[in-house]
């Protein structure tokens, strides 16, 4: 039975005689304690960095634990022990994060991976300069530090709700809040567009639901909502776009609701249920991704003006020869966002007179617009364009513009399936994706 033990090499002795003895030596023994204190203080550091700053739910909140700053303070009473459950909350990888389908003309969710298996692996910055429906943007947020840029608010909405936005989301009592009658409603929707695109009951859904959503103070939460008014008010029109002014008639027919059962559902349904699928799409790539809402070459102006670093730039301009009109095509779209109750609504559509600008990429100025594109882009690295095989100009045309910039030109080819036109495209045609460096 151990009674005495050395403090220096922790040796234990049952006589004192021997104890003593020990301590005499002319030869000090090794000292040892050091080191175990040593080696104790590593592994309690090393645990203590293992929890450090780990995500935890208590209750029904995500916690922060920061061991470096856990100290007593001196002459603090101890508090009182409660019982509490702690769950470690786990990482869930961007992958797991999808968003929601939407239909857009010239929508990429078909060719996103054929996008990212194009990207070089030297890149960190990319910019999505025409982002419509922001599908190509938010893949690439759950690798890439992400700038995008659409002209119209509707694709902006989206991307400054989903790609700039981080972590912000709705609550219940914003979502109940948001469906309330509000006193001081507006009745502009009601008053011009009753029966054209949606029954006088949905235009007054809708211009109570703009009443409110403007009151909101946090503009993420604002372009959530717009998000998800914008994807309903598109599912519940036959064709997904706003140049014909059959919808209501289209809606008795019931050969065409049948293949689109939408058009007949409950409008608030609709939009409460889209808005969950946006708040749960929601995800924090821990990068300082940004939204714009521009017109492209004031963009690539404001991006040289201000030094903004950029990778990769990737281009999915207006097809040229196609039939897209994206102004046109999702005016009502434009118009409800902005509220523009101020300005002339003319032709059969009610499109609104001289609040959208007229796209740039029509066929007699292609080349000009081509060239000026890549002028002010020349800096960039690495340019990725998306672009149809029967589009003006052809892959000749384009390779010589391209090559008064970038030295190597790479056409990857995606060969369509069943391809008989529409969307945007022409029968038989096949989608380039063009590698610029």
């Amino acid at each position: 039975m151990v009674k005495y033990s050395c403090e220096r090499c922790g040796k234990g002795f049952s006589q004192k005689s021997h104890y003593d003895s020990h301590n005499r030596r002319k030869t000090p023994c090794e000292n040892n304690a050091d080191k175990i204190k040593a080696l104790v203080d590593k592994a309690v550091e090393e645990k203590l960095k293992e929890l450090n700053n780990k995500k935890l739910i208590v209750g029904n909140e995500e916690v922060i634990v920061n061991t470096d700053t856990m100290e007593q303070q001196p002459n603090q009473p101890k508090p009182k022990k409660k019982k509490l459950v702690i769950i470690e909350k786990q990482n869930v990888p961007n992958d797991n994060f999808t968003l929601p389908t939407q239909q857009y003309l010239g929508n990429k969710i078909k060719y996103i991976d054929f996008i990212k298996k194009s990207i070089p692996e030297d890149v960190f910055t990319i910019c999505d300069a025409f982002s419509g429906s922001g599908i190509v943007s938010y893949e690439l947020k759950k690798k890439y530090h992400i700038l995008s840029n659409e002209i119209l608010s509707s694709g902006y909405k989206l991307t400054h709700g989903l790609i700039e936005n981080n972590h912000i989301k709705l609550t219940d009592k914003d979502i109940q809040n948001i469906i309330k009658i509000n006193p001081r409603k507006k009745t502009f929707i009601e008053d011009n567009f009753t029966d054209l695109y949606y029954t006088q009951e949905e235009c007054v859904f809708l211009d109570n639901l703009y009443s409110n959503i403007i009151e909101i103070e946090n503009d993420f939460k604002k372009s959530i909502l717009f998000t998800a008014i914008c994807r309903t008010l598109i599912r519940k029109i036959l064709f997904a776009y706003f140049c014909h002014t059959k919808a209501i008639e289209y809606r008795n027919d019931e050969a065409r609701w049948k293949r689109n059962p939408a058009i007949n559902r409950d409008i608030k349904e609709m939009f409460l249920e889209y808005v969950k699928e946006y708040n749960n799409c929601i995800f924090d790539n821990k990068k300082d991704n940004k939204a714009y809402n521009m017109d492209i070459f004031d963009f690539l102006d404001n991006i040289d003006s201000n030094n903004i670093k950029i990778d990769l730039i990737y281009f999915d301009p207006p097809y040229g020869g196609s039939h897209c009109d994206y102004n046109s095509y999702y005016h009502f779209l434009e118009t409800y966002i902005n509220y523009w109750d101020d300005t002339t609504l003319y032709n059969r559509t009610k499109q609104p007179k001289d609040k959208l600008k007229k796209s740039d990429f029509t066929k007699k100025k292609l080349d000009d617009v081509f060239t000026k594109l890549f002028e002010k882009s020349k800096n960039i690295k690495y340019w990725l364009i998306s672009y149809n095989s029967k589009s003006t100009p052809n892959k000749e045309e384009m390779t010589t513009l391209i090559k008064k910039y970038k030295n190597n030109v790479i056409f990857n080819e995606y060969k369509l399936k069943n391809n008989n036109g529409g969307m945007g495209l022409k029968k038989g045609s096949n989608e380039y994706l063009i590698l610029c460096y």
